[in-house]
């Protein structure tokens, strides 16, 4: 169950998104329903991809790259590696 912090977390990560501008807020989505699909289940863990993603994004943007110029082409492989090595 998600309580109020938790909430109150994730819109401060929808938000940060938001901040991105559209191309990158699209890749945020996308990234967040692949996510929420992958088997995680506590929110700790939600907390810390989500982070390292929207990190990773705004470098993109600073940089003004792509987010596969920055991880590499299979977005899916990353993020799963990037679950993996949260556990």
């Amino acid at each position: 169950m998600i309580g109020l912090e938790e909430k109150r977390e994730f819109r401060e990560f929808e938000n940060r998104a938001q901040k991105l501008g559209e191309n990158y807020y699209e890749d945020y989505k996308e990234l967040k329903k692949y996510i929420w699909h992958s088997g995680v289940t506590k929110w700790a863990d939600f907390k810390f991809i989500f982070g390292q993603v929207l990190d990773l994004l705004e470098e993109a943007k600073i940089q003004d790259k792509e987010l596969t110029d920055l991880i590499g082409p299979d977005v899916a492989t990353f993020i799963d590696e990037m679950m993996d090595d949260n556990s």
